[in-house]
């Protein structure tokens, strides 16, 4: 990535599920524009290599341990910020996972693990973080959803992924409307099909419906992970510090079909 302005000096952000694909590239682009980041994930491993590399390069970046669905984990994570960075006052609530079951087969425990990573996870974040925010008086939260949050999805399955993605919506809209009061902005941004490791997967067990679906989008392409970095850089910038309660579909025109 090239160099940036510093959009994001006096920016801490917490960002989840970063050590790769999507999550990756927000950090990367948030601490080059200025920001201190916390990258957070349960693949430790990648994480901490990712954080070494940008450190490496003079950029504000460490790696923490965070399971999004354990309120403990949150506590910790939140609590363990080092004082001389000050309070979050960027979340991105990027960690997701996803199941390809329809609604006729999708077991309860799919069902319930997809919950807790795409929704209950986003609520604890939020209740983690505002807090700070509040006595900061400023903060930005951004959430992701997803362009099948619009669509539906596809008629192969994934019922518990656009049910929680859509969720995430309505999430993100009651809380601007609650901390609008207290300067933290709430937002969403849905992605369509970004080339991230979760993508290629599919690309190798279902290459037929993926490459139906990337035709039907209009620029006949999927994302690269540092375009829709940029769409989350906007928005835990002071350019958009009048902007909360939207969702910002980043997805190539996807929605439109």
């Amino acid at each position: 990535m090239s160099a940036m302005v510093n959009r994001l000096t006096n920016k801490v952000a917490l960002v989840t599920g970063a050590a790769q694909g999507q999550g990756a590239a927000h950090v990367e682009l948030l601490a080059r524009e200025g920001a201190r980041v916390i990258a957070t994930d349960v693949l430790d491993e990648l994480g901490q290599a990712l954080a070494e590399r940008l450190d490496a390069e003079g950029l504000d970046v460490v790696y923490r341990h965070l399971d999004v669905a354990s309120e403990e984990d949150w506590a910790v994570v939140v609590g363990g910020v080092d004082p001389a960075w000050g309070a979050i006052n960027v979340l991105v609530n990027n960690a997701g996972i996803s199941s390809p079951a329809a609604v006729a087969d999708v077991t309860l425990d799919e069902w319930e693990r997809v919950v807790a990573i795409n929704q209950t996870g986003i609520l604890l974040g939020m209740q983690a973080v505002i807090p700070g925010m509040t006595a900061l008086g400023s903060g930005s939260i951004i959430n992701i959803a997803s362009s099948w949050a619009h669509r539906g999805g596809t008629e192969n399955g994934f019922i518990a992924y656009v049910a929680t993605k859509a969720a995430v919506l309505g999430i993100t809209r009651n809380a601007a409307m609650n901390l609008g009061r207290h300067g933290i902005r709430v937002n969403s941004v849905s992605p369509g099909y970004v080339r991230t490791p979760q993508v290629e997967h599919a690309e190798r067990t279902e290459p037929d419906r993926v490459a139906r679906d990337v035709a039907k989008i209009p620029m006949r392409r999927m994302a690269r992970p540092a375009e829709i970095a940029k769409t989350i850089a906007f928005l835990a910038s002071d350019e958009a510090s009048y902007t909360t309660g939207v969702d910002l579909l980043v997805d190539g025109g996807l929605n439109l079909t």
